[in-house]
């Protein structure tokens, strides 16, 4: 009997093994045991019976040893156990996808109705103790280790059981659900590339404990798989990488990606095939069953509706150390490398390869679709895209007709997610509608249209993370790391996720060539809190490009050049109450009340996409937006030739910029039927949008720690192009409200500190990017428009008995709180004495005047790249050069996924009492314990200073807490139509602002609380109220010469080696600031303008910086409100000066000198007015020509697409004209061949006559 077993075994296992001889099986059939030694696999044959991906093939499998168990009295309850000892497997990847062989089938025996057997290969349990799998690929090779590998049927809950509670079978729908885990002790991977990446170190990662739970759903009519679930939960993942190993890890990926994509989009449109009935008949089918049977409803609620591949990840803490080499800065703190510690709390990703657009997704694990945004712009987008396929492919209207029919019903075919298309009510409507008894119906072409977006399918990936944590980069010589990115957890729901980011992808089922919507990603941020540190700044400025270098690198050698550039994508990315926090250093003071400890610069929502909004909506992120922004510089913008602009200006107006703006920048796809037809908007031009930007103040003492606004709350919206290779970067932004500042001596001196920080940072970053082989070829221009600015300085009073409570109409401020001045021993602000008469001050002879001497070099502090507080050069750089952009997500509402899994079996009566006993609430054990994981998990605790914040930019009140009877004056500076250009390149910056119309109001003395009551609930509604007055198209006119302009000049210079001839540091620099003031009026109280003088004092001496500013008809009237010193002394007048020319300038020596500018024109000079008005039109005329210039290139393009079309339609009508010469042709031919075949006929007939004679 045994010999005969053994045929048996030897004669099914021959089908899947090489040279496999009776001498390798050991069995005894009565205990129901055996053993096989030495088994080589037929590695072709297994390629396509385990349905491995098209772009894998197994080489060579083996086992040296399996063993069985088989308990025969209790097959229906207990599984059949395999274990193997070692398992070596060889993969390979295929350049091309791999082709099935068709004989591959016939080695399984034919499926037939799921009976007992099935039960019973259906429960075996596989114990491996160790899997070994090699893996080779031109770009590298890789090595797999798997210890301790079990595969065993569980219950719906998880746990061991009777084989019967594993599966659950609904005999309604003919359906069965199995359940099994998949466990292995740990694994270790390690991945060597070859090739040009060979000398990067090896890839290592090691794995801990991990589960996966598999749900299949089957068929009992033909024991198909229709669908299946696999969720996969590891242990807590630690992994360092370096630099190198990083750079590694994705030259392997650009390796795998392109066989990956070609094979996987084949295959998941070949399986979508199948699938795509299946849905429809489930839910008519489960829509019948009876709501009383328990295992119609259990089926039910663990049912798969469709396959999915989950991983649920409770946390993964990422280390990223530096190499020595172009990926580690220079900086003094980093030189000896530093590390970014990552730390991802409850993540999960979801994989949905095969569903339905139109269908919902309620289904999905902790998806909650009502509270995703994502949905509704997704349902808006596919509206969008049905109505323009059928306005393309059927442009023809409805026709009526006089049958009633069921039309409505039968066109009206959902066709995204949550929309159902209506063709019929968007072509007619009641008022044209011919009679009450006509009804219209669609054309048989839109009623195909119609039929084949129904088909439309998706295949999406959804990734949630509870909480991330980025800390700062430790070195060895810095402490414990703490936050730079966290999240914002008192401004969060419980149960709500940080980050939720969406990329869908569309397709037909089959081999389908019709028009699918572009892939959409979509990326929501809850609230983070950002933190500005310099080395961590410096690091990744270092780190990151260095990586993205090669990545690039990588992927265009694995995909080829052709590839580079063609990714279409339409992106939006959503951060939502997002806040960047710039905190003091150690130079701070507490002794200083009024000075604060951090810098907060907040928004409600930041928004960032490439996909333009509809024209109807009229809102920030349209066509016509970015028209007016550009139509705003073009008006603003100084007259060409004069200051402050200069030869070799670059032009922040880029001419992709208009194309865009006058949808003239579509993509050709020509007219032939293809996936992309539809994808023709340009998606290389961004928009980015916060609404609103506000600042605030906050830990300073005077307020009790409360926020108090540096800046009221304003939107912002700001338009990039890049070039191919993000070289070149082009940006122009307007703010589209009042934008109100508010400052205090000591929040300027906090200010300035972070600003020198900054200037350290950004001196830095450039310092190490030209470090990079390519850092030559770089640019940015960015170009902004301020329609009014108005800043308010709070002042000590000089009448300290004097409460006023006058009306604050001269008090222009926009805000709802203010700093105060803290007067007596912390108020170091000496009083000054006024020396002059009134009168003109008109000079003409230079007039020298030497200014405070800086300290010698060895007393001085180090000063920080670029810090020159005379001139207010800290301030130009700290406002030019902090460029942020924090990329977003939307508060993720996870409610707690209810999963559990059940079982069924020949007994339902057994069935029935097991499920109720045993089965929770919760649907799948794997997601329930993640759930539970996720509610419980803590994450890392960071020590920090507890800080009450403020949530809104509404919420910026501090008076209830803080109420305080100091006495403040304020001095409101107002300027208008700003227009500010930054431009950076080849080692050389440029800043240059102009600005109209700067006025002055004061409120001389007020009561610190009465100002805040009145001004919050005053002038901070003006201020919003405020609109930017509507302008012409006829008004816009070339700008006049600006009542305010400024220039800021920065070039490196080389750097000197020292005594070894090495260059270290930061190279040195030269700077220039130039400024002109003409045509103003300014009147300010003496006491104002003495404490003006004492309000810009700095707390630190710098080293001076180079100016020059010239004046041209400067009034200044000074009213004399300080009290005189004696009862006798006459009533004090006011000061009236005029400034027709004044020069000063400033040398690097701090040495000031005053005269008239060095081409002063004449007095005498004639016809001065009529040169002014001359230069004037010829400025005018040049910049209408430049207007008409990129007009005519435009016009030039469009004629030559005009010519192109003409030529094109010549062509078609000649090729007209020779069809119709050709048919001509073919007809006189047809008719001489019926005329010869007549003739043959008639002569036939004649010989047939005569025959017969």
């Amino acid at each position: 009997m045994v010999t005969i077993i053994k045929n048996q075994l030897l004669k099914h296992l021959s089908r899947f093994t090489k040279n496999l001889s009776p001498e390798q099986i050991s069995l005894s059939a009565l205990r129901g045991s055996g053993e096989l030694q030495d088994l080589t696999l037929d590695e072709d044959l297994l390629t396509d019976l385990l349905e491995l991906p098209g772009w894998l093939r197994l080489t060579s499998a083996s086992c040296n040893k399996a063993t069985f168990r088989i308990q025969w009295t209790k097959l229906k309850t207990v599984p059949i156990v395999l274990k193997l000892d070692e398992v070596r497997i060889a993969l390979e990847v295929c350049a091309e996808p791999r082709v099935m062989n068709p004989g591959a089938a016939g080695a399984m025996p034919a499926a037939g109705k799921y009976s007992y057997i099935h039960k019973v290969i259906d429960g075996i349990s596989v114990v491996v103790n160790q899997v070994q799998i090699d893996f080779a690929c031109d770009a590298f090779s890789s090595n797999v280790q798997i210890s301790r590998v079990t595969v065993e049927s569980r219950t719906p809950e998880g746990r061991r059981g009777d084989l019967r509670l594993t599966r659950i079978k609904n005999p309604d729908t003919g359906q069965l659900l199995i359940f099994k885990e998949l466990e292995w002790q740990s694994a270790r991977i390690e991945a060597k590339p070859h090739g040009a990446a060979e000398n990067l170190p090896p890839l290592r990662l090691l794995l801990g404990n991990t589960h996966c739970r598999i749900v299949i759903k089957k068929r009992l009519a033909d024991c198909a798989v229709i669908g299946s679930r696999l969720a996969i939960r590891p242990e807590p993942v630690a992994w360092a990488l370096t630099d190198g190993q990083l750079r590694a890890m994705l030259a392997c990926a650009a390796a795998l990606a392109e066989p990956v994509k070609r094979a996987t989009a084949a295959a998941t449109r070949a399986k979508a095939a199948r699938k795509v009935e299946e849905p429809l008949e489930q839910i008519h089918s489960r829509s019948s069953s009876s709501e009383r049977d328990i295992l119609a409803r259990m089926f039910a609620k663990h049912d798969v509706r469709e396959t999915s591949y989950h991983l649920l990840a409770p946390r993964v803490d990422l280390h990223l150390c530096d190499d020595p080499g172009l990926g580690r800065s220079e900086h003094p703190s980093l030189s000896n490398g530093g590390a970014l510690q990552v730390t991802l709390v409850s993540m999960q990703a979801d994989l949905f390869p095969y569903h339905r657009a139109s269908n919902d997704r309620r289904h999905w694990r902790g998806y909650r679709e009502a509270a995703t945004p994502h949905t509704q712009w997704l349902s808006q987008a596919l509206s969008s895209f049905c109505g323009s396929l059928l306005d393309l492919l059927d442009p023809r209207p409805l026709t009526p007709s006089n049958k009633p029919s069921q039309v409505e019903k039968k066109t009206e075919e959902p066709v995204s997610n949550g929309f159902s298309h209506k063709p019929a009510p968007t072509q007619t409507s009641a008022s044209t509608a011919p009679s009450a008894n006509t009804t219209s119906h669609a054309s048989p072409t839109r009623t195909r249209i119609l039929q084949q977006l129904g088909k439309l399918m998706t295949t999406c990936l959804v990734l949630r993370i509870d909480d991330f944590t980025v800390y700062k980069v430790s070195t060895k010589s810095r402490e414990a790391p703490r936050p730079l990115v966290c999240a914002e957890k008192s401004t969060m729901p419980g149960d709500a996720g940080l980050l939720h980011a969406e990329l869908t992808h569309f397709y037909y089922p089959g081999d389908v060539n019709f028009p699918v919507p572009a892939p959409k990603l979509y990326v929501q941020l809850s609230p983070v809190r950002v933190h500005v540190d310099v080395p961590s700044a410096v690091w990744l400025g270092a780190f990151l490009p260095h990586v993205a270098r090669a990545a690039g690198a990588a992927a265009t050698a694995a995909a080829g050049p052709t590839a580079a550039g063609t990714a279409y994508y339409d992106v939006r990315a959503e951060a939502i109450m997002p806040r960047i926090v710039l905190e003091a250093g150690p130079e701070h003071i507490p002794q200083q009340r009024d000075r604060p400890k951090e810098l907060h610069i907040c928004t409600a929502r930041a928004m960032l996409t490439n996909v333009r909004e509809s024209p109807r909506t009229n809102t920030a992120g349209t066509r016509a937006d970015l028209a007016s922004i550009l139509a705003a510089l073009r008006r603003l913008a100084p007259p060409r030739g004069q200051f402050p602009c200069s030869e070799g200006d670059l032009d922040p107006i880029h001419e992709q910029f208009v194309l865009h703006a006058e949808n003239l920048d579509d993509i050709d796809r020509g007219t032939a039927i293809s996936p992309e037809l539809l994808w023709r908007e340009n998606r290389s031009i961004w928009c980015a949008r916060v609404e609103p930007l506000w600042a605030d103040l906050c830990g300073a003492r005077a307020t009790n720690y409360k926020p108090a606004p540096l800046l009221d709350a304003c939107p912002l919206t700001a338009w990039l192009c890049f070039n191919e290779d993000f070289s070149r970067i082009w940006a122009v932004a307007r703010t589209t409200g009042l934008a109100g500042l508010q400052l205090n001596h000591y929040q300027m001196l906090f200010l300035l500190r972070q600003l020198e920080r900054v200037s350290e940072m950004t001196a830095w970053l450039a310092h190490d990017a030209a470090r990079q082989p390519d850092a030559n070829a770089g640019s940015i221009v960015v170009g902004v428009v301020v329609p009014a600015v108005e800043l308010t300085l709070v002042l000590p009073s000089t009448c300290p008995g004097q409460e006023s409570s006058r009306d604050l109409d001269s008090v222009p401020l926009d805000s709802s709180s203010l700093q105060d001045m803290k007067m007596g021993s912390e108020a170091t602000m000496a009083p000054s004495t006024l020396v002059g008469d009134s009168g003109i001050i008109s000079s003409t002879q230079p007039v020298e005047i030497c200014s405070a001497q800086p300290l010698p070099a060895e007393e001085m502090p180090p000063p920080s790249p670029g810090l020159s507080f005379g001139g207010f050069s800290s301030m130009r750089r700290g406002l030019t050069s902090l460029v942020t952009s924090i990329d977003s997500a939307w508060t993720r509402d996870d409610a707690r996924s209810d999963a559990a899994s059940t079982a069924s079996s020949d007994s339902e009566r057994y069935v029935v009492v097991g499920l109720a006993c045993e089965s929770p609430l919760d649907a799948d054990q794997a997601f329930r314990e993640f759930e539970h994981g996720r509610m419980s998990t803590t994450g890392v605790e960071v020590a920090a200073e507890v800080l009450e914040r403020s949530s809104s930019p509404s919420d910026h009140s501090v008076t209830s807490s803080c109420r305080r009877r100091d006495v403040i004056s304020t001095c409101t500076w107002r300027l208008h139509d700003i227009h500010v250009v930054h431009q950076s390149a080849a080692g050389a910056s440029r800043l240059r602002l102009a600005a109209d119309d700067l006025r002055t109001d004061e409120c001389a003395a007020i009561p610190w609380d009465e100002f805040q009551n009145r001004l919050k609930n005053k002038f901070s509604m003006r201020a919003r109220a405020w609109t930017e007055p509507a302008v012409d198209e006829c008004d816009l006119k070339p700008r006049d010469t600006p009542k305010v302009a400024a220039r800021m000049t920065r070039t490196e210079l080389p750097r000197v080696p020292d005594e070894n001839g090495v260059t270290s540091g930061l190279a040195p620099f030269e700077e220039l600031l130039e400024a002109r003031v003409r045509e103003l009026s300014i009147a300010l109280n003496m006491s104002t303008a003495l404490a003006l003088a004492e309000f810009i004092e700095d707390e630190v001496l710098v080293p001076p910086m180079p100016l020059e500013v010239l004046i041209e008809n400067v009034k200044l009237h000074l009213i004399e409100d300080r009290p005189t010193r004696s009862i006798s002394s006459p009533p004090p007048q006011p000061l009236d000066i005029a400034l027709t020319t004044l020069r000063l300038t400033r040398d690097e020596r701090g040495i000031l000198r005053l005269g008239p500018p060095e081409h002063s024109p004449s007095p005498s000079t004639p016809h001065q007015p009529e040169l002014e008005e001359a230069r004037g039109k010829i400025d005018s005329l040049s910049r209408e020509n430049e207007e008409l210039r990129k007009r005519l290139m435009t016009l030039a393009r469009i004629a030559e697409d005009n010519r192109d079309l003409r030529a094109k339609a010549e062509e078609m009508s000649v090729l007209r004209q020779c069809v119709h010469t050709a048919q001509q042709e073919v007809s006189s031919l047809l008719a001489d061949k019926q005329e010869l075949l007549d003739a043959v006929r008639v002569l036939q007939e004649q010989l047939g006559v005569r025959g017969k004679r």
